[in-house]
């Protein structure tokens, strides 16, 4: 069906259209130029945007599934209907290794409605030997293999250092600061994303600029490191936010890491240094939080370019809470109640770089996060505009009027209209060749895990 989008208020920063009224064509999935429609939506006095895409949000975890009925995690269907009613069109899985590539995959499939894609978490166990010989050459040909094996869509390190539970002469851990300068610039496309934890921060900004800093705002929780993530920024460095929270009496019910914050809590080992572990929590934030001062100060640089917006769901806030944070950044009025204040705001056009355009840039996907021709028609049609405030501008950032998923309207008039619309998984693909899995570090990898690559390697039923 082809549909003409007809009067809306545009925000594309792909293409530079900030507050334009325009009218948008879309025909066979794709955004396409002017053509007669078989139907018209009117969008009068509201702001159109690309489909939202959320770079980091554990939605397929293993480990999620038990979780599911442990700590009340939403099921795959209803991620799917939540995102849509926000106006999202993609999530990415940002915790997924080796081990654990077929699950996720499989949970991924599972999620309607929105596209999706994962990271791969390197384990530095399988590479200790090359990192300590210096070999790059080894582990750059073999990090497009492992990106085959799993379908990744890109490389992410979770503990960038290698440590042993014993401590004699031979099992001598590495540092970060060896693990930070052999990965530097080690490979162009995609880039390495690192998960910020403070004593990152204390690093050399000159270094972690040259990864992309996962949920940095994890990582902010004094002064120096506040310092250091705005260095990161100014140096041309990527991030993307973690924010936390912006109000004191908000609980943050489940928390993915190596420690546990409660006593309910359990472990998974998906082949990372040591299992993860899933707590329950119940936890009172006080005061303002650094990541939103980071997320605001961001605008004073003008470095809104390599930032995507990320709150680590469900670590941070739960992905659910997404449009009562954007009411905050957006509206200074929405903060009040916090002690350090700003005079700092987001306008729409920035909200949509944030939440569309920097997040596609950042995760390679060249015809999504914009409304430009030949771009896949995901559209987000919400019912505000630059002077919606308040409680009114939350709702209706948590309930657009309507959503487009490759051509398909899938939120008519604020409500679910398809629940069976067309939905992929993405990642990226380099040129493989077959005897490159023939390589003594593959094969090593492999047999640490009692498999052959061919086992590791996910099924393509997961992308049809």
């Amino acid at each position: 069906m082809a549909i003409q989008i007809r009067n809306g208020t545009v925000y594309d920063p792909k293409n530079g259209i900030e507050c334009e009224k325009a009218d948008i064509f879309v025909a066979d999935g794709k955004i396409v130029d002017e053509i007669k429609p078989d139907e018209i939506i009117d969008a009068t006095g509201k702001t159109v945007m690309a489909g939202g895409i959320d770079i980091h949000s554990h939605v397929a975890t293993y480990g999620l599934n038990l979780a599911r009925f442990t700590f009340g995690v939403p099921t795959v269907g209803a991620i799917g209907y939540m995102y849509a009613k926000m106006g999202y069109t993609h999530v990415n899985e940002p915790l997924m290794t080796l081990n654990t590539a077929s699950y996720v995959h499989h949970e991924l499939s599972s999620i309607p409605l929105a596209d999706t894609s994962a990271f791969l978490v390197l384990s530095l166990y399988d590479i200790d030997k090359e990192i300590r010989e210096g070999d790059k050459a080894s582990v750059k040909n073999a990090l497009p293999l492992l990106l085959d094996l799993t379908k990744a869509i890109g490389i992410k390190i979770y503990d960038i250092r290698v440590k042993y539970a014993k401590k004699g002469f031979f099992y001598r851990g590495i540092d970060v600061t060896k693990c930070l300068k052999f990965f530097y610039d080690l490979v162009e496309a995609p880039k390495i994303l690192l998960r910020t934890y403070p004593e990152l921060l204390d690093e050399d900004t000159s270094i972690l600029r040259g990864f992309h800093m996962a949920h940095i705002g994890s990582g902010i929780d004094d002064d120096a490191r506040y310092e250091a993530a705005i260095e990161i920024l100014k140096k041309g460095g990527a991030v993307d936010l973690g924010i936390v929270s912006p109000y004191p009496d908000e609980a943050v019910n489940m928390r993915i890491g190596y420690a546990a914050a409660t006593e309910k809590f359990m472990s998974m080992d998906i082949g990372l240094e040591q299992p993860l572990i899933f707590s329950a929590v119940n936890e009172k934030r006080e005061g303002n939080n650094k990541s939103l001062r980071f997320a605001l100060e961001a605008l004073d640089y003008l470095q809104l370019s390599n930032i995507s917006f990320s709150t680590d769901s469900p670590n941070g806030c739960f992905f659910s809470s997404y449009p009562m944070v954007f009411a905050w950044l957006l509206s200074r009025g929405n903060r009040k109640e916090l002690a350090e204040e700003t005079d700092a705001e987001y306008s729409l056009y920035e909200l949509a770089e944030i939440t569309r355009t920097n997040p596609a840039r950042q995760l390679g996907l060249e015809n999504k996060g914009h409304l430009g021709i030949g771009a896949d028609a995901d559209i987000a049609i919400y019912d505000i505009d630059e002077n919606t405030d308040g409680r009114e501008l939350e709702k209706r950032l948590g309930n657009c009027s309507f959503l487009l998923k490759g051509g398909e309207v899938i939120i008519r008039e604020g409500e679910l209209n398809n629940d069976r619309a067309k939905k992929k998984t993405l990642y990226f693909a380099p040129e493989v060749k077959e005897k490159a899995y023939e390589s003594e570090l593959i094969e090593r990898i492999c047999n640490r895990r009692s498999f052959r690559a061919e086992h590791l390697k996910v099924d393509e039923c997961f992308f049809e």
